[in-house]
C-alpha cells in the first residue's frame, strides 16, 4: 500500500443551492478525491432548488446523484429578521446578497466543525453577481464569516490567490479553474461534456429581487411587527391588499392558490362567498366592523359574475361563523388604492 493510500481523506463542505454552478463545484472536488458533505439552505424566496408537491427537493436529487450527503437547512426567522435590516444593505429589490452570504457560511462553518472538515466549497464565480461576486465583496464575506483562507471557489480560483486547501496540498490549485464573469457558456459546456443534466436555473434566483414581493415585505416589515415565516411564504403568491393600517388581505387566484392559504393561515380569519364560486380571502390583522361592507365588495370583485344582485360572505375564524349580506362590487379604482402590488407571475406553486 503507498503512502496516498494511507493519507486521511480530506472533507469538505459544499453549499449546493441546486444550480449549476454549486453543482460543478462538487464535481470538481469529488474529481480530486475530497470527501464532501452538502448543505442546502431552504427559504421561501428560493427559486433554485424549490420544493414541488409529489416531487423530490431538487437539491437533494443532485447531491444523491453525485453520491455525496447533504443537510437540508431552513434559514428560518433569523435570516427574515437580515431582510428586514441587513447590515451590507440591499441590491436592487429587498435582496440581502451579502449579509445572505454571510449567514449561509457562518451555518456551514459550525457544520463544518462538527463534521470534522477542513474547508468550505462554493459554486461562486468572480464578476457574475454585481453585488455579491465581485472582488471586494467576496473578501468582505470572507472576513466577516471568520472564513479567512477556508472558503474554496473552484471555478473561480485561478483569479483568486491560494486558499489554505491550496496551499496544504489538499486539492491541486492547477486542476482549479479561471472562469469569470456573467456569461454561464463555460459551465453549460462542462456539464455536457461531463453529462451534468440534474440542475435548477443556470444562474440560481431569488424572489427577493422581484419588484412586486419587494413591495409585500416592505409591507408586512411596516405594518405587521408580529411578523413570522408564514408572512413569507404568502408574498411570494396570491393578491395581496391593504384595506387599512391594521388589516391587509391576501386573496387566492385559483383553486390551488386558495388550498394554500386555507394550509398557510389555518387559524387565521378567512372570507368566502357561501353561494357564488371565488376566491378565498386570508385576513391578516384585526377586522373591524367598518370594514364589512369593503370586504364583501373585494371579493365579489373577482368572484365568478352572478346575475343575483346580492350575495352572501361569510367569515370563518376557528369555530366563528359570520355571515352579511353585499350587494356592491369595488371598482377599478378602490382596487387599484387597495392592491400593495401587482400580481407575481414567477411565483412557484
Amino acid at each position: 500500500m503507498d503512502d496516498s493510500q494511507h493519507k486521511q481523506r480530506v472533507k469538505a463542505i459544499a453549499l449546493l443551492s441546486g444550480g449549476l454552478d454549486s453543482t460543478l463545484a462538487i464535481k470538481l472536488m469529488l474529481s480530486q478525491g475530497v470527501d464532501v458533505v452538502a448543505v442546502n439552505f431552504t427559504s421561501p424566496f428560493c427559486t433554485c432548488s424549490p420544493r414541488r408537491p409529489g416531487s423530490c427537493h431538487l437539491a437533494s436529487a443532485i447531491a444523491r446523484e453525485l453520491k455525496v450527503p447533504i443537510r437540508v437547512l431552513s434559514k428560518g426567522m433569523d435570516y427574515l429578521r437580515i431582510v428586514e435590516r441587513p447590515r451590507f444593505g440591499h441590491g436592487r429589490g429587498l435582496n440581502p446578497c451579502l449579509d445572505c452570504r454571510i449567514f449561509m457560511l457562518k451555518k456551514a462553518a459550525a457544520i463544518m466543525e462538527e463534521e470534522k472538515a477542513l474547508f468550505i466549497v462554493t459554486g461562486e464565480v468572480l464578476g457574475q453577481r454585481p453585488m455579491s461576486q465581485h472582488r471586494a465583496a467576496l473578501d468582505l464575506i470572507e472576513r466577516e464569516s471568520g472564513l479567512m483562507g477556508r472558503i474554496l471557489r473552484p471555478l473561480s480560483a485561478q483569479w483568486l490567490p491560494p486558499t489554505i486547501p491550496e496551499q496544504e496540498g489538499w486539492v491541486a490549485r492547477e486542476k482549479l479553474l479561471a472562469i469569470r464573469g456573467r456569461s454561464r457558456s463555460c459551465q453549460l459546456k462542462m456539464a455536457k461534456e461531463q453529462g451534468v443534466e440534474l440542475f435548477g436555473c443556470a444562474a440560481g434566483g431569488c424572489l427577493l429581487t422581484d419588484p412586486v414581493v419587494a413591495r409585500r415585505l416592505k409591507d408586512v416589515f411596516r405594518f405587521s411587527p408580529d411578523y413570522d415565516l408564514r408572512d413569507a411564504k404568502l408574498a411570494t403568491f396570491g393578491r395581496h391588499f391593504r384595506i387599512q393600517a391594521g388589516l391587509k388581505v391576501i386573496m387566492g387566484r385559483n383553486e390551488e392558490e386558495n388550498k394554500r392559504l386555507e394550509q398557510i393561515g389555518a387559524e387565521w380569519p378567512r372570507i368566502e362567498l357561501a353561494e357564488i364560486p371565488g376566491p378565498l380571502m386570508l385576513l391578516r390583522g384585526t377586522m373591524r366592523e367598518t370594514d364589512k361592507p369593503t370586504l364583501g365588495r373585494l371579493i365579489r370583485h373577482y368572484a365568478r359574475k352572478t346575475t343575483s344582485a346580492t350575495a352572501t360572505v361569510r367569515l370563518v375564524c376557528g369555530t366563528r361563523c359570520e355571515t352579511w349580506p353585499v350587494s356592491d362590487i369595488a371598482t377599478e379604482q378602490e382596487i387599484d388604492r387597495w392592491k400593495i402590488s401587482g400580481d407575481l407571475e414567477t411565483a412557484e406553486p
